[in-house]
């Protein structure tokens, strides 16, 4: 009995808050003015935390989707520069190749022969038979035997297999490699082989003739399919004969094996 007198005083209670706020809220006739200004001076400065804590709590997350955003455009900018900057380095990479290329033609004998220039797509610097792969084949009019040259018409090897779309160049640093040649200034005669992809040995001349340091050696007239005059490379050391019937002279040629792009190939003479 006591619960329910209780509870019902509770609820009248209740009501009657509600209706006074309900009343002052809405403030007929102005009637609570006194009331409201009490009120709403004592939770002002409750209000005034809670807006504050909003407004950090709103420029925190603020901050956090800023900086994922932020971090998102860096990435973005980091990958673009990366490819601005690869793309750079190609073009820079085929300006160079053009500008070899050009300087190239500019000097080599084209009054002299038919050539065609081609890329280098493979090679192998480091076993025996020493060779390029180039990008040019029997569909363009290569054949076995052709010589490859650079620069002002200098000897780097000739053709030794042909397929369809590319080919394959010994080079005279390969000991499988034999080129006819002869000395420049003193006319001896000789055959120039390679020497394990380290260099090149003038090799069969006869011990009557003579060899001096610093000689140009070029191709003969005797080398098959290759034209005479093509310099293969200066006599570096001279081996006498000693008593056999030929002696030796170790040649260097003027260009880096290693650093080559591209050859001509020598089609036919003009």
């Amino acid at each position: 009995m006591l619960k329910k007198i209780r509870s019902r005083k509770i609820f009248k209670t209740a009501v009657v808050i509600a209706i006074f706020v309900f009343l002052i809220i809405l403030n007929p006739l102005g009637f609570f003015n006194g009331i409201r200004g009490a009120v709403f001076g004592a939770v002002y400065p409750f209000q005034k935390i809670f807006s504050v804590s909003a407004e950090k709590i709103h420029s925190f997350g603020s901050s956090i989707s800023s900086i994922g955003k932020y971090k998102q455009e860096n990435e973005s900018l980091i990958r673009e520069n990366l490819r601005l900057r690869a793309e750079t380095a190609n073009l820079k990479d085929v300006a160079k190749e053009n500008d070899e290329l050009r300087k190239q033609l500019e000097i080599l004998p084209k009054e002299k022969f038919d050539m065609i220039s081609s890329n280098i797509i493979g090679r192998d610097l480091h076993k025996e038979s020493n060779y390029f792969v180039i990008d040019k084949g029997s569909k363009d009019g290569i054949k076995e035997g052709m010589p490859a040259i650079v620069n002002e018409g200098i000897l780097i090897g000739k053709i030794e297999e042909v397929f369809y779309t590319h080919s394959k160049v010994l080079l005279v640093t390969s000991p499988n490699s034999n080129i006819n040649a002869v000395t420049l200034e003193t006319g001896s005669i000789g055959v120039v082989s390679g020497k394990y992809g380290l260099g090149m040995i003038l090799d069969m001349v006869l011990q009557t003739d003579y060899l001096k340091i610093g000689d140009d050696v070029i191709t003969s007239e005797i080398s098959q399919n290759i034209p005479r005059g093509l310099l293969i490379g200066k006599i570096k050391e001279v081996y006498p004969s000693g008593g056999y019937l030929f002696q030796q002279a170790v040649i260097s040629s003027p260009v880096d094996f290693s650093k080559m792009r591209f050859v001509f190939v020598i089609r036919n003479e003009k």
